[in-house]
């Protein structure tokens, strides 16, 4: 049943709250090998694709629908195997674990068949697909982490994909990132995610989730030069490559999305994320909900980090509607935890305000997969909690075909 959302009433950078950052977290075409290269004559998998308008809707398993999970960084496999993940699932009473494939420093954890990023490939994952194989046949839900235009790596090499400086006619780096990023003006950069959102389907992943799907809004912004800047509108462009993903994968779309999105209706912070224009194409909403990204919001209240996780969940879904999926990210580290500090009911409170304002699942953060406590908090003070209940007849209605 649908509350009252929380007011925001705070004024400060983006959209009136200060956002801290979160913890950290030539045109060579792809090979002409791989069947995810950029330009591949694949066939719509929708028939009514043939319109590009028309919406898009993947069915989403009740697994899917359910997901409650942590996410792992590449790095995290070069001492950690599948059983790991297991084990910790296990312990945590989760399904699911979102694994980086492309991740915010640039790098490619696996080895992709796409050439312009060969020279960005660490392979943390090994045998991937078997990686992958392993952690479904334990009944672990796997979500593919992309990060689209935020990339310190791949515009130092190929510059002609990068937002430049205005002046100096090199890579622009960002104030609030400390990186460079891919020009999201430049269709090849969405061709080079649409192929990497193959990959990941091949690769066997149950859902491809989309991060830094978006332009960047920090005050360094005022010198960046953007060489394919045409006509189109930032959410009509957005809207553009999310249409062009979901059309060339047959599996649950999901993107990443600031917290104070959620608040926002259409897109007053330049960011290019009209989420309610995403609904025919994305899946699944994972607002980044993190009381350490918002510490402006509602100062001195006690149960801030629940309250923040709460109103936002339930906006959202006011804006949304019953049909797509909201699974937020929950705060699993420290920082900025507040005079309420980082221990199990910090976490168990926020989980509680998830259910509450009508998440369908969460997916805890941190950005070295250190979850001792949340581990706690999930054989403690967050087991009455979960899993969250779901009307039943909606779930059966977002598993199959529109």
């Amino acid at each position: 049943m649908m509350r009252g959302a929380w007011v925001v009433a705070a004024s400060v950078l983006v959209g009136g709250i200060t956002c801290a950052p979160a913890v950290p977290r030539a045109d060579t075409p792809p090979n002409e090998s791989t069947a995810a290269r950029a330009g591949d004559e694949r066939p719509v998998r929708h028939e009514q694709a043939a319109d590009e308008d028309d919406a898009l809707w993947d069915p989403v398993s009740p697994e899917g629908q359910r997901a409650m999970g942590m996410y792992f960084p590449g790095n995290y496999f070069r001492r950690h195997d599948a059983q790991d993940v297991i084990d910790l699932a296990g312990w945590t009473r989760t399904n699911a674990a979102v694994i980086d494939l492309k991740d915010g420093s640039g790098r490619v954890t696996y080895e992709t068949d796409i050439e312009i990023l060969q020279d960005s490939v660490v392979n943390y994952l090994g045998d991937a697909a078997g990686l992958i194989r392993t952690l479904k046949e334990a009944g672990i839900y796997t979500i593919a982490r992309v990060t689209c235009f935020a990339d310190p790596k791949l515009p130092e090499r190929h510059p002609e994909r990068a937002i430049l400086h205005f002046r100096r006619n090199e890579p622009w780096v960002s104030w609030g990132t400390g990186g460079t990023w891919l020009d999201p003006y430049n269709r090849d950069n969405h061709a080079m995610i649409e192929a990497l959102a193959r990959e990941a389907e091949e690769l066997g992943f149950d859902e491809v989730q989309l991060d830094y799907v978006r332009f960047p809004v920090d005050e360094g912004v005022q010198y960046a030069r953007y060489p394919g800047e045409d006509d189109t509108t930032r959410p009509d462009l957005l809207i553009e490559l999310l249409r062009r993903i979901d059309r060339a994968i047959h599996i649950p779309l999901s993107v990443d999305v600031f917290g104070l999105a959620a608040y926002r209706e259409g897109d007053p912070s330049g960011l290019g994320q009209d989420l309610e224009a995403w609904v025919d194409y994305v899946e699944i909403y994972s607002p980044m909900l993190y009381i350490n990204a918002m510490r402006t919001w509602q100062v001195g209240r006690p149960d801030r980090a629940r309250y923040l996780v709460e109103s936002g969940v339930m906006r959202l879904r006011e804006r949304l509607g019953p049909r797509p999926i909201i699974r937020p990210y929950l705060q699993a580290f420290a920082r900025g935890a507040g005079h309420e500090g980082f221990n199990p009911r910090f976490i168990a409170r926020q989980i509680f305000g998830a259910g509450r304002g009508g998440s369908d699942g969460f997916l805890m953060w941190h950005p070295g997969a250190r979850y001792s406590m949340f581990r706690r908090a999930m054989q403690g003070p967050a087991r009455r909690f979960t899993p969250f209940e779901l009307d039943e007849e909606l779930v059966e209605s977002r598993g199959g075909d529109e």
